[in-house]
């Protein structure tokens, strides 16, 4: 994702399009790197980079919908 500084030049849509590109491109570096165990790891993973994604954009001035 973008600096801080820079991100708040972007429109909201440029800030979920960019959001949605980090965590297209962390997925898919985690997939490539566990091959074949991806799978089994998928779930858990999905999980902890939405978080960190959520995390990302509170620290951004983003305020979640439901706490």
């Amino acid at each position: 994702m973008k600096v801080a500084s820079e991100s708040k030049a972007l429109t909201p849509t440029q800030v979920r399009a960019e959001a949605q590109r980090w965590y297209d491109s962390q997925r898919s570096r985690l997939a490539q790197c566990l091959g074949p165990e991806w799978p089994e790891h998928r779930e858990w993973l999905e999980t902890y980079l939405k978080a960190e994604l959520r995390e990302r954009l509170i620290a951004l001035g983003w305020r979640p919908k439901n706490g």
